[in-house]
């Protein structure tokens, strides 16, 4: 048969029955890493009654100190009320003895779930990025490919149906690792594992990037040797990268975890609404997040690459010439200050995913639910307040102390001193009507002409 003027050939069969086989792999990848999750409630649960046990025997411990030291020293009641009362507190406190005796006897075993469960949502995790940087790099380069073009003239410039079918299977695949990543990171969360998933993320898919492209080569390329004429295209380079191949995982985590932008209060004008905006803004958002990936995932691999090096601190931090270390200071802090929009802004959807009558095909097939799927809704505040995090991490501050402004400000300092030095001893020579402007031609004639002066 024929369908959107193609013949369909046996492969193409055979890639039907494939992307089929492969569709129930993922719903059963994504049931297992679906119990993950649930088996993360289930110890959070666990956990909670054991904390909560425990307390409630402290309590009845203090509570039974208290009343025997008050019976010592009352009279003795004629109609037993005080004994009644202590008998039905003893009796309810020997039920909650008994479940703490319980639990404290399951306390081990409790431990080493939360243990084997962390342990598998952290592998399964890792699993799931080295899977999507696959499908990333696979994308990318079927985007950059050219059309395909048959013998016989058919299907010029346009995409062969087996290709096509093969663009939506990557798509549904990487859709399904979207769903499964947030629920590896759901269940960290929960657990309060979420440094183990920053710390898995950082490791998995960001230090591969920086250590592809990070070396003294490309920090010198378009330039001489120690002047780090490439590291604005380095770090472009860098965010680019991340957020092309990564920005779908940061974005989701962004819109699960960030805390909530706005007060009720202020949203329904109740109460002075100055007076909360003030106290969010000192605040800051100080609301710690669950799982950061874009600060502790993203920035702070960043910065450690760039301080842990020798060759590369000194390159960028200390060059010993002013003008490459205020290039540098110029390079860094607007990579800095752009980090959260780079990494988070929305990528418009690709023209191949509507060429193909195929496509529409295959998806009334099988059922689009992408509506269905969870969309992060990210606003301008909230990138605001992702690049606020980042300004407040700890390596943040450690990362703007390596800059050696003292040698910096000297050697500036040199610099006006020797033109000064060199202006007075024109005038001492020539007299005052001596040209002591010491700066480039193009700057003196436009002093000259903009200015008028001589």
């Amino acid at each position: 048969e024929r369908e959107g003027g193609y013949l369909l050939s046996d492969s193409d069969s055979d890639s039907d029955m494939e992307s089929d086989d492969v569709m129930e792999e993922s719903d059963t990848e994504l049931d297992h890493v679906t119990s993950l999750e649930r088996a993360a409630y289930t110890t959070l649960y666990l956990l909670q009654e054991l904390q909560t046990s425990s307390a409630q025997v402290s309590a009845l411990t203090a509570a039974s100190s208290t009343s025997d030291d008050n019976a010592n020293n009352s009279l003795p009641s004629l109609f037993g009320g005080p004994a009644t009362a202590s008998n039905s507190a003893s009796g309810l406190g020997g039920v909650i003895i008994e479940k703490s005796r319980f639990l404290m006897k399951l306390s081990p075993r409790i431990r080493r779930l939360e243990s084997d469960t962390v342990k598998c949502l952290v592998g399964r995790l890792e699993e799931l990025l080295v899977e999507m940087r696959s499908v990333m790099e696979r994308q990318f380069h079927d985007d950059r490919a050219p059309p395909d073009e048959d013998d016989d003239g058919i299907g010029r410039g346009g995409v062969h149906p087996s290709k096509e079918r093969e663009r939506q299977a990557r798509k549904r695949r990487k859709e399904n690792l979207l769903l499964m990543i947030g629920h590896c990171l759901r269940g960290l969360a929960l657990l309060g594992k979420g440094a183990d998933a920053e710390s898995a993320f950082a490791r998995v898919a960001i230090m591969p990037i920086i250590r592809s492209k990070l070396s003294m080569g490309k920090l010198d390329e378009g330039g001489s040797r120690g002047e780090c004429a490439g590291l604005f295209f380095l770090l472009d380079d860098i965010a680019n990268t991340v957020a092309s191949m990564y920005g779908s995982i940061l974005r989701v985590s962004e819109g699960m975890f960030a805390p909530a932008e706005r007060d009720v209060n202020v949203e329904h004008g109740n109460g002075n609404a100055n007076e909360h905006e003030n106290d969010n803004t000192a605040k800051g958002w100080s609301t710690p997040m669950e799982v950061d990936l874009v600060t502790c995932g993203v920035w702070v691999p960043v910065a450690t690459a760039l301080m842990a090096d020798p060759g590369i601190k000194m390159a960028i931090f200390s060059p010993g010439i002013a003008n490459v270390l205020q290039a540098n200071y110029s390079a860094l802090d607007t990579f800095l200050s752009e980090l959260a929009s780079s990494l988070l802004k929305n990528v418009k959807p690709s023209d191949n995913d509507h060429k193909s009558s195929i496509a529409s095909a295959i998806v009334a097939d099988i059922g689009d639910f992408s509506h269905l799927y969870y969309q992060p809704t990210l606003t301008t505040q909230s990138i605001e307040n992702a690049q606020s995090r980042i300004y407040r991490h700890p390596t943040t501050v450690e990362f703007s102390k390596k800059w050696n402004l003292p040698i910096y400000y000297q050697l500036r300092f040199a610099e006006f001193c020797k033109r000064l030095d060199r202006a007075l001893d024109g005038v001492r020579r020539e007299g005052w009507e001596a040209n002591v402007f010491t700066g480039e031609d193009r700057d003196a004639k436009a002093i000259q002409d903009q200015l008028g002066f001589e």
